[in-house]
């Protein structure tokens, strides 16, 4: 049931990415809050507190609605599970940039490519 719970999200998310350029917070909300109260908060959501940081740092250049997703993600998926899914996620993100020669891409489709990618490792 929490697989689909998060991939649904992923995907309403992914099509907000797309066309908006921006997260519907009160989705992240959502999923994070709903995590807490049925993932356990496995302690993953480090890994969104660092993203948070990155997003900072770099003006931006990755940006918060991302962090606070990977937050909310991690209050439903372990670390090392979320490390895969973001590693998958870059890995795709950055194949893509290369071939199309875009260098703004919206990074949710990736991730939830991840996610599901991610689960059969």
């Amino acid at each position: 049931m929490s697989w689909w719970w998060i991939f649904g999200h992923l995907l309403v998310l992914s099509v907000e990415d797309i066309k908006e350029r921006q997260l519907y917070m009160p989705a992240i909300l959502e999923l994070g809050m709903t995590g807490l109260l049925f993932g356990g908060g496995t302690g993953g959501w480090i890994l969104g507190i660092l993203m948070l940081g990155v997003g900072y740092i770099s003006g931006e250049r990755i940006g918060y609605g991302d962090g606070w997703l990977i937050l909310a993600l991690g209050m439903w998926i372990t670390s090392g599970r979320l490390v895969w899914m973001l590693l998958i996620g870059l890995t795709l993100t950055l194949l893509y940039s290369f071939c199309s020669g875009k260098k703004e891409l919206p990074f949710v489709p990736f991730l939830l490519a991840g996610y599901v990618l991610g689960g059969w490792i």
